[in-house]
């Protein structure tokens, strides 16, 4: 019998999957290939047999021959598209309903919403992996921790006796609002966005208000300007950390003390498919860039094999100096779909352009937009007291970059953020697309 849902996080599942997740994050490479390679060939085989949509993608054959990550392109590539159109009864597992299982939506900045739905024993996996994630970032039993992000958690039993406490900061209300929120929970641990953050830091200044009870932040989703995250965690007074996740497919990769974004092996399978078309495996033995392919090692209800997340990624080998052997995610470079066009009609993906604004002290957020091919408006918000000419300077170096484009620099007050309180930094128009 296939398990429902439960009304209240239930902590026994979350507590056994996280001596697992301790355990296979001190594992030998080794011991990790072999989890991985066992989890994967499991998986395969349960999507083929148990799922409507993957039987007619893969046949029984293949799926009895499948050996582990080296067979995975053998396999079709789930696109996002792929999961908006089937309904739920393809995609679910033999035994699973969407009543049995917990959805999780995309927040569709792509332009295409994406919902995931997740078992009970999925859910006790995610938040043991969730949970660790903020242990390794430094969180403690006491601390009082912020998450800023539209809907709330389910509340966990542990604190009634005053462990793990959290506030729910709701990014779909105001600026004000959320500020309030966040004086009122007097946090020590943040978890969310970074523009979320900064503009709640931004607000706390204007107001000549210090916030300085936070030790630790978590950021994820995006990335600030090096200038911004400075401020953020100079005004805070705290250390970071930083992970790379999604709804679909849970966390991919975490910063190690070293600051590093390693793979996390024990959860995920990543290949990075290559602009000829070829897809790599992201194992460590070289720097790779192109599409990333993420296989979800746990997904019961609602598997997810070789799926495109829709962004361009770098990965380079496993040799960081903090001791772990997987690999590193040196650049998650935007959304694949953000790509520039010249005008030749020629594409190119133009997140390398952003640090080209960013290596500008003065600026403290930005955004790129492309309204037509072989065109550029740069949006910048500038640190207060900055010299005027910087705004040409920027646009002479992202000239330099783009011969031939038609640069325009624009100091602004404020960047607005997408539905899900991000920013993108790269973002191409309807009107760029042809």
């Amino acid at each position: 019998m296939t398990p429902g849902l439960s009304p209240v996080m239930k902590l026994g599942p979350v507590l056994r999957n996280l001596v697992r997740t301790v355990r296979l994050d001190r594992a030998s490479p080794e011991r990790l290939a072999e989890e991985q390679r066992r989890l994967l060939v499991r998986l395969v085989r349960h999507a083929q047999a148990r799922v409507p949509r993957y039987r007619e993608l893969i046949d029984p054959a293949t799926a009895a021959a499948f050996r582990g990550p080296r067979d995975l392109p053998s396999l079709p590539v789930l696109d996002r598209t792929d999961l908006h159109s089937c309904p739920p009864e393809e995609l679910l597992a033999a035994g699973f309903t969407t009543a049995t299982t917990k959805p999780g939506t995309t927040s569709g900045s792509s332009g295409i919403p994406i919902t995931i739905r997740n078992s009970e024993r999925d859910l006790g996996y995610l938040r043991a992996s969730y949970l660790y994630d903020m242990l390794v970032s430094g969180l403690r039993p006491w601390d009082r921790m912020a998450y800023f992000r539209v809907k709330p958690f389910l509340r966990h039993p542990l604190e009634r006796f005053g462990l793990l406490r959290t506030f729910h900061i709701d990014t779909s209300a105001t600026l004000d609002e959320q500020v309030e929120a966040f004086l009122a929970a007097r946090p020590t641990f943040l978890v969310g966005f970074p523009h979320v953050i900064a503009s709640v830091v931004d607000e706390l200044e204007r107001r000549g208000t210090r916030y300085t009870g936070a030790r630790r932040v978590l950021f994820g989703g995006e990335r600030l300007t090096p200038t911004a995250r400075a401020r953020v965690l100079g005004h805070l007074g705290a250390r970071c950390h930083e992970v790379y996740a999604s709804v679909e497919v849970f966390t991919v990769a975490r910063t190690c003390r070293r600051g590093s974004l390693h793979l996390r092996s024990a959860d995920v399978v990543v290949e990075v498919e290559q602009d000829d078309g070829t897809a790599v495996l992201a194992d460590g033995s070289r720097e790779v860039e192109g599409e990333i392919l993420v296989t979800r090692l746990y997904s019961e209800a609602m598997p997810l094999i070789r799926y495109r997340l829709g962004d361009r990624v770098t990965i380079g080998p496993a040799d960081c100096g903090c001791g772990r052997r997987t690999p590193v995610v040196l650049r998650v470079q935007g959304r694949s779909e953000d790509r520039f066009r010249d005008a030749d009609g020629r594409e190119f993906y133009a997140d390398f352009l952003t640090y080209k604004v960013q290596d500008f002290r003065e600026v403290a957020r930005m955004q790129l937009v492309q309204e037509r091919p072989a065109q550029v408006t740069v949006a910048v918000v500038l640190e207060p007291h900055a010299d005027v000419s910087v705004v040409d300077r920027i646009a002479a170096s992202v000239r330099e970059a783009v011969p031939g484009f038609d640069v325009t620099v624009t100091p602004v007050p404020f960047i607005a953020p997408e539905r899900n309180g991000k920013v993108k930094l790269v973002k191409a128009r309807s009107g760029a697309r042809g």
